[in-house]
């Protein structure tokens, strides 16, 4: 009796398994979109700005650094929430369902968050730092990629619509792992 309980329950170990490496193979297709590899060049470029105001900021007084610190960790939080919400979409089953259903519709709504996000972003942080820093550095490069990323997010939607099996199997842990950690911004701390 023992050992057939040892066997059902690596058994069913194996299949949890299974099952877990095949939502992951899933993942890695949604994460090789153009759309997310777009969006980690966007979120290096931003970091980049970050590091580069870090080597000049003793120039500045404290207030000075601290308004471009809380401009850039505030415009990042708009980004991660942008992530946040596809991987709450990506779990609640009748958003999925939406997203699959229509398509441009979803894309149109992930394009609204990061338009959001860009637009905060050039409000704050681009604005405090270029100003600051007389445009030595502006964070002028994400800007310009944003379109681009746009452009691609229909793009990702159609992956999700393909991998769709896979994204029921999919848990917060999952998604948190291969969606929103490797892509989030980092808080000025981080960085």
């Amino acid at each position: 009796m023992k050992y057939l309980i040892i066997t059902i329950l690596l058994f069913v170990a194996t299949l949890s398994t299974r099952a877990q490496s095949s939502t992951v193979v899933a993942l890695k297709s949604l994460q090789n979109t153009p759309f997310f590899t777009e969006f980690r060049e966007l979120q290096e470029r931003s970091q980049s700005a970050v590091r580069n105001f870090k080597v000049i900021q003793d120039r500045y007084s404290k207030e000075e650094v601290e308004n471009v610190v809380y401009a850039y960790n505030s415009s990042a939080e708009y980004f991660n929430a942008a992530l946040r919400n596809i991987k709450a979409d990506l779990l609640h089953k009748e958003k999925r369902k939406y997203l699959i259903r229509y398509p441009d519709a979803y894309s149109k709504q992930v394009e609204a968050d990061l338009y959001r996000a860009k637009e905060y972003y050039a409000n704050t942080f681009q604005k405090e730092v270029t100003t600051l820093t007389n445009g030595q550095i502006t964070g002028n490069a994400l800007i310009v990629m944003l379109p681009q990323i746009l452009k691609y997010a229909k793009l990702a939607v159609e992956v999700i619509k393909q991998v769709d099996s896979e994204i029921k199997k999919m848990n917060d842990n999952i998604l948190e792992q291969y969606l929103v950690t490797p892509y989030r911004f980092k808080n000025w701390d981080e960085i």
